[in-house]
């Protein structure tokens, strides 16, 4: 019985999980605690490069399997399910926790049963990519469509006992917008949500042009989703224009336009507006 256990949704993670280990081993997290990665490719590869690294034994580090079902959802599901913890903090696996990410999301935990923290772009990611995109006020909660507060997957823990009581992820939601749908049902079923600065992450941006644009569609389409299903406001009606008059702005029309910075802010902007017509056209409920 360990107090915490950290879940890592793993796919195809052998070339990149080494950096989120070595992050978790600096923790400076004083209690019990262990690391699950579960493993959403079903590696052999994995669980042996696993059973075989240098930390396993400092982190605690462990390995299932949530091959069967693909997704991000069921991955954390099989790994919450495999721990005995009162506690549960989830972490991505290209990603690196700061040193005192644990103990901070651990001690919100005590007048919150869900908590989350803040992202920064600058360790993992070169000054051109991490331009791209900008990141939420690190010292204020996150609140999607005017609606309730959220924290992302790659940085949120939970109580156990209430993720049992509310079923856990929802695995309708494999990948994007899973993590918006899991706070806000969350919160709508009674329980308090807290926002830990002190929890740091270090996120990982993609590095290619159409990939940025296709995660930024992603996105947006999987929020307007949300958004639908729980009836959320959404942005007011000014938005839509400007978010477009943003993206004619960006656009590298003349030929010195075309840094890749540019490139790079546009594919963002623009993936991210394309995905909200497309989730509002998909599920017949306005999120422009």
């Amino acid at each position: 019985m360990t107090e915490v256990s950290v879940v890592i949704a793993a796919y195809r993670a052998a070339d990149v999980i080494d950096v989120q280990l070595e992050a978790l081993a600096e923790q400076d997290y004083s209690g019990s605690w262990e690391v699950i990665v579960s493993d959403n490719e079903g590696s052999d590869a994995l669980r042996r490069y696993l059973a075989a690294h240098p930390l396993r034994d400092s982190l605690s580090l462990r390995v299932v399997d949530s091959s069967d079902v693909p997704g991000t959802s069921h991955a954390r599901n099989v790994g919450t399910r495999a721990s005995s913890s009162t506690f549960v903090a989830y972490c991505d696996q290209d990603d690196a926790v700061h040193p005192g990410w644990l103990a901070a999301l651990v001690a919100a935990s005590a007048a919150a049963d869900l908590v989350g923290g803040p992202l920064e772009r600058d360790t993992l990611n070169d000054p051109v990519v991490a331009s791209w995109r900008a990141l939420p006020d690190p010292t204020e909660p996150v609140v999607l469509g005017r609606y309730l507060p959220m924290t992302f997957g790659c940085n949120l823990g939970i109580s156990r006992a209430v993720f049992d009581a509310v079923g856990g992820w929802n695995e309708d939601y494999p990948t994007a917008g899973g993590d918006v749908e899991f706070c806000w049902r969350v919160q709508k079923l009674g329980y308090t949500f807290a926002f830990a600065p002190d929890a740091m992450v270090a996120y990982r941006y993609r590095t290619e042009l159409v990939p940025t644009f296709e995660q930024a569609a992603q996105y947006g389409c999987a929020e307007a989703r949300v958004a639908a299903h729980f009836r959320a406001p959404g942005r007011q009606w000014w938005w839509f224009p400007a978010h477009a008059a943003v993206v004619v702005a960006l656009a590298p029309v003349w030929p010195w336009a075309w840094s890749r910075r540019r490139r790079g802010e546009w594919m963002w902007v623009s993936g991210n507006l394309f995905g909200r017509i497309q989730g509002s056209l998909r599920y017949r409920y306005r999120y422009l």
